[in-house]
């Protein structure tokens, strides 16, 4: 009987452990509302509050990369997002969490993942949808956290769903919102493996694979070819300035005014080539970092696009001690112009 309620015990104990060490619970809920800005005939849709509902499991840190952000908190999250026009529907969201200087009244908010439309664009459709053009989506969030070392806490800011003009029509959503943060207990605390940046040069050359659907309304699907080199100068733990030249091999310049590929228009190499010069800043996060960068085409502009501007933002992983993984998304005047994925190899002192 000793030996019975002993191995009890022990199961029970062990159990416990596991619990804890899986934090099944969610460490908080949020709920978040705010008005989609729909742009040309899509404002007429939009006829209430965009709305949303959702429960994150998140850790912090203070030592290492996160100590240079004054602490952060950072995890995963699931949710629902009412859209706010009933044509549209509502959309299942998921992805990362990064929130920084969670010793300080105020700090800087990132969210990036995926989010699903039940509905989307059908060309033979009544209220043609050419908001969403796919049913799966990126989304990213931009945002300022307050009051983030209390039970309860505001973050006000924007979130952008697209699919990054992989697949047309898709102007994307854009919404402004305020989101309520209740934590459901003490944020568990993990400590990041990597420190801070070190003050010194990056460089990378790699390559990167995508596409974009040409034009509006629809057309095949096209290739794009990135081939780029950067240089960052690390100017302290967590910030850097980078500049980048790339050689893109466009396929769009290559199509009509349908979308389809030519017989006719960009048969030669040399016409679907985009040289292009950009430079921003840079946001290191231990193994990630987030390059903004604005430049300019010095030849063959995109069609169907105002100008030879041109931003990117792109976001790099660490997989090996050389190598990097990497998505970029390059648009104008916030419109989507290619969204790529890639490797580069990466040396510097820093």
């Amino acid at each position: 009987m000793r030996r019975l309620l002993l191995s009890w015990l022990v199961a029970i104990a062990g159990l416990s452990t596991v619990q804890a060490q899986m934090q099944w619970w969610p460490t908080e809920v949020q709920g978040t509302a705010g008005a989609w800005v729909a742009e040309g005939p899509t404002r007429d849709l939009v006829e209430s509050p965009a709305l949303g509902v959702y429960a994150a499991w998140m850790t912090r840190a203070t030592n290492g990369w996160g100590a240079a952000f004054d602490g952060i908190e950072h995890g995963g999250f699931v949710g629902f997002h009412r859209i706010g026009a009933s044509a549209y529907g509502s959309q299942i969201q998921a992805g990362w969490n990064l929130r920084t200087r969670q010793t300080k009244l105020i700090g800087w908010s990132f969210s990036g993942g995926l989010a699903y439309n039940f509905t989307t664009y059908d060309a033979s459709a009544e209220v043609p949808l050419i908001a969403v053009g796919s049913h799966w989506n990126g989304l990213v969030r931009l945002g300022l956290a307050l009051a983030n070392d209390s039970p309860i806490s505001l973050d006000v800011g924007i979130m952008h769903t697209s699919n990054g003009a992989l697949k047309r029509p898709n102007q994307g959503i854009n919404t402004p919102q305020a989101k309520l943060i209740v934590r459901l207990m003490e944020t568990p605390r993990r400590r990041v493996v990597k420190d801070g940046a070190e003050v010194g040069w990056r460089h990378a050359v790699g390559l990167g694979i995508g596409g974009r659907d040409h034009e509006a309304y629809g057309g095949s699907l096209l290739g794009v070819q990135e081939l780029l080199a950067q240089s960052t100068r690390v100017l302290g733990l967590k910030y850097g300035a980078t500049a980048q030249a790339s050689v893109v091999h466009h396929m769009a310049l290559g199509a009509d005014e349908s979308g389809e590929p030519s017989d006719t228009i960009g048969v030669g190499l040399t016409d679907r080539l985009q040289p292009t010069l950009a430079a921003g800043w840079s946001w290191l996060f231990g193994r990630a970092r987030l390059d903004v960068l604005y430049g300019a085409l010095l030849a063959n502009r995109t069609p169907g696009f105002p100008s030879n501007r041109m931003a990117k933002a792109q976001v790099f992983m660490s997989m090996r001690q050389r190598l990097d993984a990497f998505v970029s998304l390059r648009f104008t005047d916030w419109r989507a112009d290619y969204l790529s994925a890639g490797l580069v190899v990466r040396w510097g002192d820093s």
